[in-house]
């Protein structure tokens, strides 16, 4: 199997048009040293980590909403969905510090 090599500029979700121009990041998660070199994760295994973690602070639903809507970032490959672990990492900080996420 053929994977093209994407650069940093290039990193972004397929269906969120790009904030700046070309090699504006999409998220904080995506402006960080290389995106693509941490691994990558499907949403269910995202959200069973998620959970693990938060002590199950966050419903199945409710992060399928975020991934929806865009305010959890992901990237799409073809049709499939993955979330890099640094914005896993990043939800997980913010859950467990108690902040408001998605409203």
């Amino acid at each position: 199997m053929h994977l093209p090599i994407v650069s940093q500029g290039d990193f972004m979700s397929a269906d969120r048009p790009p904030k700046a121009g070309r090699g504006a990041p999409v998220s904080a998660a995506a402006g960080r040293d290389a995106p693509a070199a941490g691994p990558m994760l499907v949403p269910s295994n995202a959200w069973r980590i998620l959970n693990a973690r938060t002590g199950g602070a966050v419903s199945r639903s409710t992060f399928y909403r975020w991934l929806s809507s865009g305010q959890v970032y992901s990237v799409r490959v073809g049709h499939r969905m993955y979330i890099p672990w640094r914005v896993i990492e990043e939800l997980i900080e913010k859950c467990l510090s108690g902040e408001r996420f998605g409203r």
